[in-house]
């Protein structure tokens, strides 16, 4: 029978049973607040600040990190331009016209970076900073503003009266950007000076984005504390294993007063010149100091902190160590992590299709680009296609790509377009060229392999 007494114990319990535990606070645990903020109210103008000193300092200087950021840039980065018009001739005529805009003169506004690497700068800045923004230029060039350079204006003089700024973003109607604050930093990295706004036409923004905030949070900053631990851990390590490795000799003997001496009457030895040998008195003991380290425990502690730390990219264990898995095992997480690619590829599509629709508009303005008798601005279609990724087995994987292509799964141009990057029809015109030229000069262009296919054992390396 429940007494009175009782009874505000056992519903205590009653709830904790029926609801969920995370949300009963636990002093076993770290409570995380009953406070719900998005990333721009958890974090102060300086909070921003110290979590991109900290993702850069580790790009700078733990190499692990910054291989990790360079193999992200690898996979998400990279595109070349297909105009997908029904005009063929125009098709070349828009793809030399963005080959000629990619050089850095025309597409950099300081004149550095080609439109690949430029690219990839502004995705690196994107992964260390969190966001990162794009100005345009009237003469159809870019201009890069990082992340820490858009800030709140310190003096209500530089701001727009009435307005609400998140981060150095003015903020529009339904809380869209509607300008950004840009700042100068100061000598030496010591402050910033307000320098001035510019309006959402002219900006696009490439950032993270954690919910529905205004601001972009790398995805490095979860990782952060596991990579700096990492990386002084090491540190540590390193300096205790020099130490380790300083020969040194104990010398202990029986003496008569049942007392240990260290170092006897032996005096010195010199490692350097060479083998030697001591004649040891009845009783003695000489033995080397050493220490077993590091051992295959903190091996195994520093391994998991990195693989950990490595999924704040989505990048597999077996991309940092190779031996790790076997050939499937490898394969898998390749596909695995091409998945997780999809959707940071899909940021970059979208911003250099809007690049490239802004672009396109100012050379039709100038004459540059005369389009076609009934074709607008929107009616251009084009694809900004990433690179391909090769075949791991390129007999096994050719094979099936033929039978999937046979049995209506697939098609050619998609096949060609993961693989290599490029467009079929390209593949198509190339190939019909190197035909006419080996016509011409009576080479025979016979391909005799197929048959050879279906003898070879892709996994022994020999025929079967």
């Amino acid at each position: 029978m429940i007494t009175q007494q009782d009874k505000p114990g056992v519903f205590s319990r009653l709830r904790g049973m029926l609801g969920y535990e995370a949300a009963d606070p636990s002093h076993k645990r770290r409570d995380p607040g009953r406070r719900i903020r998005n990333s721009d109210q958890s974090t102060t103008d300086g909070q921003r600040r110290q979590l991109i000193n900290g993702a850069g300092d580790l790009q700078r200087n733990f190499a692990v990190a910054a291989w990790a950021i360079r193999k992200h840039l690898d996979y998400v980065s990279s595109f070349n331009f297909q105009s997908r018009t029904d005009n063929p001739e125009f098709n070349r005529q828009l793809e030399q016209f963005v080959a000629r805009w990619s050089t850095r003169k025309r597409f950099d506004v300081a004149a550095r970076h080609n439109r690949r690497r430029f690219i990839r700068m502004v995705e690196a800045r994107r992964v260390v900073d969190g966001d990162v923004f794009l100005i345009k230029q009237r003469g159809g060039q870019l201009q890069a503003i990082e992340a820490d350079r858009v800030r709140t204006a310190d003096s209500i003089q530089d701001r727009v009266e009435g307005a609400t700024y998140t981060h150095g973003i003015r903020e529009g109607r339904g809380g869209r950007l509607a300008a950004i604050a840009v700042h100068q930093r100061g000598d030496r990295g010591q402050g910033y000076t307000f320098e001035r706004e510019i309006r959402e036409a002219n900006v696009c923004q490439l950032a993270y984005w954690q919910g529905m905030s205004k601001r972009g949070i790398s995805p490095i900053t979860a990782a952060i504390n596991e990579f700096q631990d990492v990386r002084e851990v090491k540190d540590y390590a390193r300096a205790k294993a020099k130490v380790t490795q300083l020969f040194a000799l104990a010398f202990s003997r029986d003496a008569d007063d049942n007392e240990e001496t260290v170092g006897g009457g032996y005096g010195s030895i010199d490692f350097g010149k060479g083998p030697f040998s001591v004649d040891l008195d009845s009783g003695d003991k000489m033995e080397f100091l050493e220490s077993r380290h590091p051992s295959t425990e903190f091996q195994a502690f520093l391994q998991v902190c990195l693989m950990a730390a490595l999924k704040s990219l989505d990048i597999p264990w077996s991309f940092y160590d190779e031996s790790f898995t076997n050939f499937f095992g490898s394969r898998a997480a390749l596909m695995h992590y091409l998945t997780s690619t999809k959707s940071k590829r899909e940021d970059l599509q979208e911003l250099l299709d809007e690049l490239t629709r802004w672009r396109v508009s100012l050379a039709i303005g100038t004459g540059e680009i005369v389009l076609p008798a009934g074709v607008t601005l929107a009616s251009l279609r084009w694809e900004w296609v990433a690179d391909g990724v090769p075949w791991w087995d390129p007999l096994k994987d050719i094979k099936a790509n033929i039978l999937a292509i046979e049995a209506g799964l697939t098609t050619r141009s998609k096949v060609v377009k993961e693989v290599y990057g490029a467009e079929w029809t390209d593949t198509i015109d190339q190939l019909a060229i190197e035909q006419r030229y080996a016509a011409d000069k009576e080479v025979s262009l016979s391909v005799t392999m197929g048959d050879a296919v279906d003898e070879y054992d892709s996994d022994t390396g020999e025929a079967e």
